[in-house]
């Protein structure tokens, strides 16, 4: 289970989310089922916060890493209880050596939004991350990563951004992690940071 708390800075706007959690429980050896809740978000001077939506989904393992063959995986999921707006991810990865790792996304997310006549319209943005980990030893790792959205259907444009952060592991099952970030683009957000905590519960 992971778990957080984050801070967005836009303009003269700072937007809380909390508690972002994902649970991901495995099925079968191949299959991850994962569960997800972004939280309540408010913005400054709001006094009650916005509930978010949430979404249900899966990771299958496609095959594993072997030479120059990236380990890969597939995420689909789908928004839940509004609008049903899917997501689809390809998830890639290579050890580069025994400390060092590459991983990289791509994929494709809908969402609904009203048009003009109060109908909604299902706008669609591609998705892609690049993250390095580093691990500085067996407790303490580091990473850094950039990622975005451009517009496929969506107004607006594209939003790239550059975030760098530590993990620690407290125990065998407990992890913490702190992370922030610029946006690297006009339509991105200025600034953001994050506290989180990823929890192993017994099988």
């Amino acid at each position: 289970m992971e778990t957080g708390w984050g801070v967005t800075r836009t303009g003269e706007e700072n937007t809380h989310e909390f508690p972002s959690t994902l649970l991901r429980i495995g099925v079968i050896r191949s299959v991850e089922l994962r569960v997800g809740y972004k939280g309540h978000v408010w913005e400054t001077g709001e006094a009650v916060p916005q509930r978010e939506n949430g979404d249900l989904g899966a990771k299958f393992h496609l095959w594993p890493e072997g030479g120059w063959i990236p380990d890969a995986g597939l995420l689909i999921s789908v928004s839940l209880p509004r609008q049903a707006d899917p997501a689809i991810r390809l998830a890639l990865s290579h050890s580069l050596t025994e400390r060092v790792s590459l991983s990289y996304n791509l994929g494709a997310a809908w969402e609904s939004e009203p048009d003009g006549d109060q109908d909604m319209d299902r706008l669609s943005v591609f998705q892609y991350t690049a993250t390095l980990g580093i691990g500085l030893s067996d407790q303490t790792g580091a990473f850094m990563e950039v990622f975005g959205d451009l517009p496929l259907s969506a107004a607006g444009g594209p939003e790239h951004l550059l975030d760098g952060g530590l993990t620690h592991l407290l125990r065998d099952n407990l992890q913490l992690d702190a992370f922030a970030g610029i946006g690297l683009s006009q339509d991105a957000d200025d600034w953001f940071v994050g506290l989180g905590v990823t929890l192993r519960l017994p099988q």
